[in-house]
């Protein structure tokens, strides 16, 4: 079982690439149990969304 920093590690880089079945598996394991986690993973995908809302903005205003 993973703990806490390992947890925030693996959200961290679900950001950036597709985990694979293991690390999924371990991940929502964790998240099933921790409350700091769970609150650490919506945040994390909060930010992923609006990085990648400013960033295709910011590629089509540069388009023009």
């Amino acid at each position: 079982m993973l703990n806490c920093k390992e947890t925030t590690e693996l959200i961290s880089l679900s950001c950036e690439q597709k985990l694979n079945f293991k690390q999924q598996l371990q991940l929502k394991l964790h998240l099933m149990i921790c409350p700091r986690c769970r609150g650490f993973a919506r945040n994390a995908q909060k930010v992923d969304k609006l990085m990648k809302a400013f960033s295709s903005r910011t590629e089509s205003s540069t388009l023009e």
